[in-house]
């Protein structure tokens, strides 16, 4: 499903990071960009280096928020044929020296929010004969890492999600693709290496580009998944079959263990 300039993208999560590298290169390729996020000033800047893209301030957490702002993009930009859903948050540490309560939030943002984002929009896009769903995923989510757990669960659902609209929204012309980084070099990267040094400090990113590439790429082929990053596709493919090898080896490189 080829793009066309000129037709409305809600990207979430673009006040920073891939969130906003992706609004950027969907406004420059002629798209109305309705860019999304809870951090206003973020969006101000954005929409300032890109005039296509217009600020839409949302909790992805607040499930009448996100219904209010589908609706005011489809009224003021009309009907979105693509959603890139990138909004979440990333935390490190033991999963049980961790709240609960803590751990459910991650989950609440990163899956609860997508979940209220594809039902906010799948539907009138099905109605309207189809459309392109990209949704932020992570080789965390494949490959549990030490430290990595509240993160890794919410990813790991996420997954389950997009396999699950893909195959239920086949017929209505639904075009899915989940997208499967490594660690990418952003901000939330940035955090998490404050949060974790010992873990994170030595830890180098992937270019947001080179995600956005991976993307593109998998819209165009019509794969369901993307592993962005030299390596990742194998890691992937290693969880699947030779899981509790894969295990011992990333035990050993994360904590010496």
């Amino acid at each position: 499903m080829a793009s066309v300039p000129g037709e409305v993208a809600i990207v979430t999560g673009a006040a920073s990071g891939i969130g906003r590298a992706a609004a950027l290169r969907l406004a420059r390729a002629g798209w109305a960009v309705a860019a999304v996020d809870v951090d206003a000033a973020g969006l101000a800047g954005l929409a300032r280096e890109a005039p296509g893209a217009r600020p839409f301030v949302c909790d992805v957490t607040d499930r009448t928020a996100v219904a209010a702002v589908v609706r005011d993009v489809g009224r003021e930009l009309g009907p979105p044929r693509r959603l890139v859903h990138c909004a979440g948050v990333g935390v490190m540490g033991r999963l049980l020296d961790r709240d609960a309560a803590d751990t459910l939030r991650v989950m609440d943002t990163v899956y609860g929010g997508t979940l209220r984002l594809v039902h906010a929009v799948v539907p009138a896009m099905a109605a309207r004969g189809g459309g392109q769903v990209v949704i932020l995923g992570s080789i965390a989510g494949w490959v549990p890492v030490p430290m990595g757990g509240a993160y890794g669960a919410a990813k790991a659902a996420v997954h389950f999600l997009a396999e699950t609209v893909a195959a239920e929204h086949r017929k209505d012309r639904i075009q899915v693709v989940c997208v499967c980084p490594p660690a990418v070099e952003t901000p939330m990267l940035d955090r998490m290496r404050d949060d974790s040094p010992e873990l994170m400090g030595r830890v180098r990113g992937l270019s947001t580009e080179a995600v956005l590439d991976s993307m593109d790429r998998a819209l165009a082929r019509g794969r369901l998944w993307a592993f962005p990053g030299r390596g990742t596709r194998a890691m992937w493919t290693a969880r699947r079959l030779a899981p509790r090898l894969l295990g011992r080896t990333i035990g050993r490189l994360v904590v010496g263990k």
